[in-house]
């Protein structure tokens, strides 16, 4: 048996018999523990959770409207699953069951891309460190520590992919149950771009490998329609409950997203952006690449590219089925997301595990060519766990010199070094301590094979990650939410409505909504004659003197932090009719 660690015999038996177990654990370690400990920051996350709590309110599992008027403009399987998730586990949406969604959907993503290349024929070795660094490549990780609907997409996005190449394994007989269950998934997750991509990725390499174009176009096309007919049941069933409004919304949100024709601008950005996010979306790892093509081998490298692309077609149609699989899949996949002019990092995501195959066999690759460049990666990655380590003791001890913030966001920046400063616990000095440790073990391997310090680098990344979630991101970004602006309306509003005014359509206080349990309406709904209200103090420049003929306005409270939601600084107003 060829070996592929420098464990003993024995230990490498036992590695390879638990592998799959090994990935689980791997995932869920890094993922599960700390989904609950940073505070909504931004206006995404908790404009997603909220249609479940008024799912759970309401009982309405069609299109619930929360925030006072404001329909979901995204398919529901998030939300149902943030729902069940919240029954099964106390009947209350908090941060925690909001994210795990995408939590287990990375985890099985990771888990089903090992699986999907060891069935394949793939050295465990490489299919491990596959998994290592699509769970730890940052635009991933962060997907799935989110509570938005991307990694939901991706998971049966890329189900689908690794199906429908298992119905052309089996010569494409019989009905394909898994794909159409995936994609169907896909559709309700965000729409019917998980239907059309994945049949497109999945047609164009199945004519590649030579099968006739009219087979693959009537039996992709069969999977493409029984993918849709489960999505349309809600389709139809939203379209009774929101009318005109609704599929004008749904129409925009998918066709006019595609085509550039929306009412509004959102993300658009040019071709490059899309190369852009890539490259950083998959760091560290990107700097291992780079330090590869600066290492004394490039003449050799480039050398060697200049020849492989003088024959690239014949060398493609060579390939194993499972490695042309892969390029297929990126290629199609990236380029379909540079057509629209709307253009996310997070639209990239079904591109991640392909390409963290490639980076797995190109660090393979560097190991066994005694490259230069793992050592430079090794070193790099160590010294940012050590530096962050010193930098997070700096602060704990209070040595933090608070004069060097200035700015206009001096004072937001004072706040996350405070609340820093406030999440020393023993939990959160286990976590940066442990990558600390790992960095200082992995630096003693420096002058040891490659084939160990690799590995150790990867598991030094692994654990930078666990400091990052469970001790430096949650204590810098928690000063950010807008929980407090929440907790202070409560107080002053035990019950009923709070009442909100943002001059921007799209923006609302999501934030302040979800703390309050969806009580935030918006001012003009209703009119009110007395009550409480948020206010962005730019936005009430405009909007008080206008109203000031007929309302008495009494200040609360003036948050001196911008918003998380409307980016301004908020007022909290007691108001009464005149």
């Amino acid at each position: 048996m060829k070996r592929e660690t420098l464990l003993p015999p024995y230990a490498e038996s036992l590695w390879l018999r638990h592998s799959t177990l090994i990935v689980i654990l791997e995932a869920a370690i890094l993922l599960l523990p700390f989904l609950g400990m940073a505070l909504f920051h931004s206006k995404g996350e908790p404009r997603e959770a909220i249609v479940a709590v008024s799912m759970l309110q309401t009982g309405d599992w069609i299109l619930p409207v929360s925030n006072g008027d404001v329909i979901p403009y995204k398919p529901p399987l998030l939300a149902w699953c943030i729902a069940l998730l919240a029954k099964l586990l106390g009947g209350e949406v908090t941060e925690y069951i909001s994210r795990m969604p995408s939590a287990l959907a990375l985890i099985a993503l990771t888990v089903w891309t090992f699986r999907f290349y060891v069935d394949n024929g793939a050295q465990r070795g490489r299919a491990m460190a596959c998994a290592t660094i699509l769970l730890t490549s940052f635009e991933v990780y962060r997907a799935g520590m989110a509570c938005r609907v991307d990694m939901l997409l991706t998971f049966f996005m890329v189900g689908a992919l690794f199906t429908l190449y298992n119905y052309w394994k089996r010569g494409m007989h019989g009905f394909p149950v898994a794909p159409v269950l995936m994609m169907s998934g896909a559709m309700l997750s965000k729409g019917p771009v998980g239907v059309l991509l994945p049949c497109a990725v999945a047609g164009l390499f199945m004519l590649v490998r030579g099968v006739y174009f009219w087979r693959v176009f009537s039996k992709l096309l069969g999977i493409a329609i029984a993918s849709c007919v489960i999505p349309m049941i809600w389709y139809v069933g939203a379209y009774a409950r929101g009318g005109e409004e609704f599929l004008r919304l749904a129409l925009e949100e998918n066709f006019g997203r595609l085509t550039g024709t929306m009412s509004y601008a959102s993300h658009e950005n040019p071709v490059w952006y899309n190369f852009q996010t890539v490259l950083l979306g998959m760091l560290p790892y990107t700097l291992l690449v780079l330090f590869s093509m600066l290492s004394l081998h490039r003449i050799k490298v480039w050398t060697r590219i200049h020849v492989y692309v003088q024959g690239w077609w014949r060398r493609f149609r060579a390939l194993e089925p499972a490695e042309c699989f892969t390029i297929v899949c990126f290629v199609v996949i990236f380029v379909f997301y540079c057509i629209p002019k709307s253009k996310r990092s997070v639209y990239l995501l079904p591109v991640y595990p392909f390409l963290a195959w490639w980076v797995a066999g190109y660090g393979w690759h560097l190991v066994k060519a005694g490259s230069r460049a793992i050592s430079a990666f090794m070193w790099t990655i160590c010294l940012t766990a050590i530096t962050a380590y010193v930098a997070y003791v700096v602060v704990q001890c209070g040595w933090f010199p608070y004069s060097l913030l200035h700015g206009r966001h001096a004072l937001e920046q004072a706040m996350m070094v405070t609340s820093l400063y406030n999440s020393g616990g023993v939990a959160q000095w286990v976590c940066v301590s442990l990558s600390t440790v790992m960095a200082a073990v992995t630096l003693l391997l420096w002058r040891g094979p490659k084939k160990l310090s690799f590995p150790a680098t990867l598991t030094t990344i692994w654990l930078l990650y666990i400091a990052f979630g469970g001790t430096y991101q949650p204590g810098i970004i928690n000063a950010k939410s807008d929980r407090a602006i929440a907790e202070a309306a409560a107080k002053v509003q035990p019950e009923g409505p709070i009442y909100a005014h943002v001059s921007t359509d799209m923006l609302r206080f999501f934030t302040a909504d979800f703390y309050t349990a969806d009580r935030v309406r918006p001012f003009e709904l209703d009119n009110p004659e007395a009550g409480v209200m948020l206010i962005g103090v730019e936005d009430g420049r405009k909007w008080l003197p206008e109203h000031a003929d007929r309302y008495e306005f009494q200040l609360l409270k003036h948050f001196r932090q911008r918003s998380c939601d409307v980016r301004q600084e908020v007022l909290l107003l007691r108001f009464q009719a005149k």
